[in-house]
């Protein structure tokens, strides 16, 4: 379990302008480079007036679509720091209304991955996946009527992103290509660290969806992310919220539940421990992070 560092924004370090000017650059080479392909298209061929305009017409709007998503929203709300020293509220499902503070404390509590990287709009999208898969889980805890912790996974992994390929992956492919532009060296680190990697789990799924679908095989849960902000340390938020969504997979028909977590003193391993999960493996990821896996045995449910 990751906690929240500090509930105030960050000051600006100088660097916007520059990024600012990055992306107007990109945004101007995707114009371009539109224009050109279509100027060679066969119907545009003749170099009527007509055809350049429409060009060019298509070229801008389709830049301009592209900055308005890829140039990040300024807006960025950050979770209030609150204090709990009591029990918090039941754990109760999140809502859209949420997703903002699910972000903002992601960006804060888990700033090492990679999807971070990819923006603001990348992440509110991937989080409604979570909301609207039917093999998802997505709750939180609130102290007082203010969320001080949140946690997704899923309760049935493959299918999960079966679903999430199928109907949420054109346009996480979108967003995720939007907030490259104009960061050249992460969409450069996704290219040679994970590009091909997700290009063959979408061939997989293209060509063996049904196959999938007759694995016979138990579909593990996985706990994907969960954090709390540091005022409800203590106040069992954590635990709550692990709590359920084990639950939740022994309901669904998981036989174990799985997630990694950061290796070391930066890491939850001692905190999952106490639950009762146990350490079954050490890995680098993509980035050079050491992370550890973590297994907890369920007991399926009997209705």
């Amino acid at each position: 379990m990751s906690l929240l560092a500090s509930g105030r924004p960050r000051p600006s370090d100088g660097t916007a302008p520059v990024v600012q000017l990055s992306q107007g650059l990109a945004i101007a080479l995707v114009a371009a480079a539109l224009g050109y392909a279509l100027h060679h298209l066969p119907f545009l061929e003749d170099h009527a007036m007509l055809s350049a305009a429409l060009s060019v017409a298509a070229a801008g709007v389709a830049a301009v679509a592209l900055g308005a998503v890829a140039v990040p929203s300024r807006r960025r709300l950050l979770p209030v720091v609150v204090f709990a020293p009591g029990r918090t509220s039941p754990v109760q499902p999140l809502e859209r209304r949420d997703i903002d503070f699910c972000v903002a404390l992601h960006r804060e509590a888990l700033g090492h991955g990679f999807f971070v990287e990819l923006g603001d709009r990348f992440m509110r999208a991937y989080y409604r996946t979570f909301l609207d898969s039917p093999h998802a889980v997505a709750i939180k805890t609130d102290v007082g009527g203010q969320a001080v912790g949140f946690l997704v996974g899923a309760t049935r992994a493959r299918a999960h992103r079966r679903w999430t390929l199928r109907h949420r992956g054109a346009t996480l492919a979108l967003l995720a290509a939007a907030g490259l532009v104009g960061h050249p060296r992460v969409a450069v680190r996704f290219v040679r660290t994970r590009l091909a990697r997700y290009l063959r789990t979408w061939r997989r799924h293209r060509v063996n969806e049904s196959a999938q679908r007759s694995v016979v095989a138990p579909d593990p849960a996985v706990l994907t992310h969960v954090a709390v902000v540091p005022g409800a340390r203590g106040s069992g938020a954590g635990q709550q919220l692990v709590e359920a969504f084990t639950d939740h997979a022994r309901r669904a028909g998981a036989d174990r539940a799985l997630l990694t977590t950061l290796a070391g003193e930066g890491g939850a391993g001692g905190f999952y421990e106490r639950l009762g999960w146990r350490k079954s493996g050490v890995h680098t990821t993509a980035d050079g992070h050491r992370v550890e896996e973590w297994t907890f045995a369920l007991e399926v449910a009997i209705p």
